[in-house]
């Protein structure tokens, strides 16, 4: 074989090059590099052609022919925080064994939301999957207008035509109050994100609900909220809920882990025992939590099965997979470790 008949732009080899070095015409390799209709000797041939020379498909060239880019794009509000990179972790695990690769954005605000969803389309990503913090009608909007099959981790309306993969907070919360009670709290704490968010508005309608089934009132002074779901803004809002409270409480609920460890470090600053004064229970049992001190009792809501979830749904749709299009909802499960185990309770 003559290797490097052809080179293109950069030197780069092109699919002519392969053709010629494989002894077959340009729409042969294409179809082999393609998975078209060559046979399996031709596409075999072509293929081990095209890996000596280093060929590799122009993406934007195979959209345009009616193929596909081999690309997912996904959308998170914060890629430092760990529950994504959990969750992004799952899905470029799925998309691997389908030989697709991804690329990660971030936005959080809604108009940043809507404008990077406006940027994909078919000549860059296959599909899209969203995780919208603040799910508003410019969002909405946007998926709709999306030029690509798309999937949301979260909520949407129920008439919504998009796949979601959404987490039950409301269930997950009950879960840490039943625990908490069940360890002897009586007077529980809430420490929220920012409440116009899905997870924030959730997780304290939540709250709420299970203070009731467990037969407790609300107490204003016994919730506050971080200006975002970071360990950075969460430290002034603990630290406002232990001067409004006075210290009535006996427990915390925090809205995430990385409020949970914020209440951990405020609670150490301010002599207040963890567990031995204070429970703390925080949501998304993210792998920091068992390396805290005391180690942090938290709420799995299922970041990697919503990845996993999430990423089978888009990659059926893209299959032609009619009933791939459904709304699904993962369970929570209570993980106990220190931070909420009364020494005289099992």
């Amino acid at each position: 074989m003559a290797l490097g008949a052809e080179q293109g732009m950069a030197g780069l080899p092109t699919i002519t090059a392969v053709a010629q070095d494989a002894g077959v015409s340009v729409a042969t390799a294409s179809r082999a590099l393609h998975g078209g209709g060559a046979s399996a000797a031709t596409a075999e041939r072509v293929r081990l052609v095209a890996e000596q020379l280093g060929y590799r498909p122009n993406a934007v060239a195979r959209a345009l022919q009616g193929g596909t880019i081999g690309q997912i794009a996904m959308i998170v509000p914060d890629a430092a925080n760990p529950v994504y990179a959990r969750m992004t972790s799952a899905v470029q695990h799925e998309l691997a064994a389908d030989d697709r690769h991804l690329l990660v954005a971030q936005a959080q605000d809604p108009a940043d939301v809507a404008a990077a969803i406006g940027r994909f389309g078919p000549s860059t990503i296959d599909g899209l999957i969203v995780v919208p913090l603040r799910p508003e009608q410019q969002v909405l909007e946007a998926l709709d207008a999306a030029r690509v099959p798309t999937v949301v981790i979260g909520s949407l309306p129920p008439t919504a035509v998009h796949g979601a993969v959404g987490a039950d907070s409301r269930a997950g919360v009950q879960l840490a109050i039943d625990h908490l009670v069940a360890q002897g709290a009586q007077r529980i704490a809430f420490v929220n994100g920012p409440v116009d968010t899905t997870p924030g508005r959730m997780r304290l309608e939540g709250y709420r609900l299970a203070l009731d089934a467990a037969g407790m009132d609300f107490d204003p002074a016994h919730v506050v909220a971080a200006d975002d779901f970071t360990h950075a803004a969460a430290l002034p809002a603990i630290d406002a809920l232990l001067e409004r409270s006075a210290r009535s409480f006996d427990a915390i609920v925090a809205a995430n882990d990385l409020i949970a460890f914020a209440a951990l470090r405020v609670l150490s600053d301010a002599g207040i025992a963890v567990p031995g004064d204070c429970l703390v229970v925080g949501m998304d049992d993210t792998e920091l939590a068992q390396m805290a001190i005391p180690s942090l009792t938290s709420v799995d809501l299922g970041a990697e099965a919503r990845g996993t979830l999430a990423a089978q749904q888009l990659l059926a749709s893209l299959r032609g997979d009619a009933d791939a299009i459904s709304h699904a909802t993962v369970v929570p499960r209570l993980v106990v470790r220190e931070s909420s185990t009364r020494r005289d309770r099992p």
